[in-house]
């Protein structure tokens, strides 16, 4: 396992190597934007707990700068954003982190590179690709369509509660189109999570992977897709905190593999169909399995503004002491007014939650509903609400056990005087489970004033 210090010396790396990388000489804009938050939060449960809830109320004041520079071949954007924080429960005063940073290169007409990090130091749970939005991550076995180059993101479950860690997220992706419409691409993912309560187990993730999408001619394309995951976590005594000796290793090893075929029915619908194939093996004494994926979807452009996609299959999942069937659904409605937009969607199979900064919640077979409303009431204010619920039945405990997660959200933001925004955030989750040490409330309000402004172009 690598060491903290190591693993921090990776971390700050990365997040440095778009420094290093080259541009080019003809003129570039240059940006440099200034901003501060001052916000009032208040969490009703912070442990997550069925019983004697914690309350708490915190003040954070957040600086950040925003460096970005444009090229017509190159773009590089770095963000930095320290969280000064006051907690009124514990009377403590730290500081959380945010840091970013991308770069993006055309060597030619036919070769693209990007870069990506993320790093962050906080005790909040934190969902990256859900822009804060803490439902429960998933790491679905055999996706379906949609882009494969893209990384998994980072998400710390919601369950955790309030527990200081940090993590980072790398990644790096090259990209060359041998053909019209045809390309290759080779990318790979470095992913850490340091936790800093002794008892909660650390891991790196390595993932590299590839895709190749070929353009066979106007009505037909296909796509191949393979992801390699190496997890390495740390062995650890949940009492004390000290290495386990009981060589139940979760070290995993993981190959997946998906196949598009792609029949363009008319300009506006394209029918696919889908075979995904995974195989994921542990060091210890957890069960290994293999799973397949068949489905057969269809996308539709009904308007400019409004579009739909279905998928629908089936999962199968084989382990040695049984085999196991799934619905494999993907849904998904995409609409857009003058002044609103709405999205729909809802999945259902198999998934693993091995990175999700909780126990290896082992494997299990969910479905899932979203909805998100967004809607500019004047040039000024600006309103979301949204609405999630997920059902899970775990697989692998004894008995199987059932959870269902509820989460609602809603949101008003004000701008005035060009640079200024006030904006109110109500969250609500709620969790049911089979095993009552296991279901939570918890509502979650934020306040926030904030201002920002380019200081500087050149």
């Amino acid at each position: 396992m690598t060491s903290i210090l190591e693993k921090q010396h990776i971390a700050w790396l990365a997040l440095a190597l778009p420094l290093f990388l080259p541009f080019s000489a003809t003129a570039a804009e240059n940006t440099l934007n200034g901003g501060v938050a001052v916000g009032q939060s208040y969490d009703s449960n912070v442990y997550r707990t069925s019983t004697s809830e914690e309350s708490e109320w915190k003040s954070t004041v957040t600086p950040s700068l925003l460096y970005t520079r444009s090229e017509p071949t190159s773009n590089l954007s770095l963000n930095y954003a320290p969280g000064i924080i006051y907690n009124y429960r514990t009377e403590d005063k730290y500081m959380d982190q945010f840091v970013t940073g991308s770069y993006d290169l055309q060597l030619s007409q036919r070769f693209r590179l990007h870069f990506l990090d993320t790093y962050i130091l906080t005790d909040e749970p934190y969902d990256e690709s859900a822009a804060g939005n803490t439902t429960r991550g998933s790491n679905q076995i055999t996706g379906g369509p949609g882009d494969p180059d893209r990384p998994e993101t980072i998400q710390i479950s919601d369950q955790r509660g309030q527990n200081r860690y940090w993590a980072n997220n790398f990644s790096t992706l090259a990209s060359y189109e041998y053909a019209q419409e045809s390309s290759v691409s080779l990318g790979y993912q470095y992913y850490i999570l340091d936790n800093k309560d002794a008892t909660d187990a650390d891991f790196t993730r390595h993932s590299p992977h590839m895709s190749v999408m070929h353009h066979i001619n106007h009505q037909w394309d296909t796509q191949i897709a393979y992801h390699f995951t190496k997890g390495d976590f740390d062995e650890l005594d949940p009492l004390n905190g000290s290495p386990s000796i009981s060589g139940n290793s979760e070290d995993l090893t993981t190959n997946a593999a998906d196949f598009y075929l792609y029949h363009n029915l008319t300009p506006m619908t394209r029918v696919f169909g889908h075979y995904g194939y995974s195989t994921t093996e542990y060091d210890g004494i957890q069960e290994d399995y293999d799973s397949h994926t068949l489905s057969a979807g269809a996308t539709h452009q009904v308007s400019p503004t409004f579009t739909l996609g279905g998928e629908v299959g089936s999962s199968l999942l084989q382990r040695e002491s049984d085999d196991t069937n799934a619905m494999y659904l993907r849904v998904s409605l995409n609409k857009a007014w003058e002044r609103s937009s709405w999205v729909l969607s809802a999945d259902s199979g198999l998934d693993d939650q091995q990175f999700s900064g909780t126990d290896n919640q082992g494997l299990s077979r969910y479905w899932m509903i979203r909805n998100s409303f967004n809607h500019t009431f004047t040039k000024d204010i600006t309103g979301m609400a949204s609405l999630s619920y997920r059902d899970d039945t775990y697989l692998e405990r004894i008995p199987e056990e059932k959870e269902q997660l509820l989460q609602g959200d809603a949101l008003v933001a004000y701008s005035f005087s060009q640079w200024y925004k006030i904006s109110l955030r109500y969250t609500y989750i709620n969790q049911l489970a089979d095993l009552e040490v296991n279901e939570y409330d918890d509502h979650r309000i934020l306040l926030q004033l904030s201002a920002a402004k380019d200081l500087l172009k050149w």
